[in-house]
């Protein structure tokens, strides 16, 4: 073998050598910085995905039940009435590190204790008045209607973007369908208000003008 020979193995072999040793370096430090942060970041994506579904699934169960719930009254005061539901509520992991999930899906996920929210604070600015109580319980079944199926839809978007699996529900349990049909049930029954709103003849007044029903001011004749 010629010096040549001798110095280009030399050369070919020192440059494996620190190849080696650099892919180890890297491994190395790679190993120590995800034993500092923890798990890996797509298990820790998919085990706040699972957390979220898992609430929001409780809560689809609570709207399913203010959507159906129907008052009870007093026969002897029908002005006092009691639901058989307490209003839903939603627990979303606490603490949570929502920049593990997409922006679009992390945001619509903190959406949902808002929306929830004003459809509270709306149902609660309804003065009710008996015997029709301004339609606050047809109010309360259609908008936790709606809820119920967003939280559903988001359901169904969590899991196919992480690969879970779907809630599994009995066969005759089935509250997207549900949900649908009360949509469209309170959809006809506020047709129908507005329809029976639209044949209602103003009631006229009761208060006698000053001048006359066909008297003109005469500040406004002259």
């Amino acid at each position: 073998m010629s010096p040549f020979d001798l110095a280009a193995v030399t050369f070919a072999s020192g440059a494996a050598t620190g190849a080696l040793s650099l892919c180890v370096y890297v491994w190395v430090r790679g190993e120590i910085l995800r034993r500092r942060e923890g798990p890996h970041t797509d298990d820790a994506a998919r085990d706040l995905a699972m957390q979220s579904v898992l609430a929001i699934d409780d809560f689809v169960g609570a709207c399913y039940i203010a959507a159906h719930d129907f008052p009870e009254y007093d026969v002897d005061d029908p002005e006092n009435f009691f639901l058989h539901s307490d209003d839903p509520v939603i627990m979303l992991p606490k603490d949570a590190n929502w920049s593990l999930l997409s922006r679009e899906l992390a945001d619509e996920i903190r959406w949902l204790p808002n929306r929830l929210r004003n459809v509270r604070d709306g149902l609660e600015s309804i003065e009710i008045e008996p015997p029709e109580f301004n339609d606050l319980f047809e109010h309360r079944q259609d908008d936790y209607a709606r809820l119920g199926l967003r939280a559903m839809d988001l359901v169904e978007r969590i899991c196919a973007e992480h690969r879970l699996p779907l809630p599994i529900r009995p066969d005759y349990y089935d509250p997207r369908s549900d949900f649908v049909e009360k949509i469209r049930e309170m959809d006809e029954f506020w047709r129908r208000r507005a329809q029976s709103a639209r044949h209602v003849p103003d009631q006229p007044s009761n208060v006698t003008p000053i001048f006359g029903r066909n008297a003109v001011p005469e500040s406004v004749s002259t």
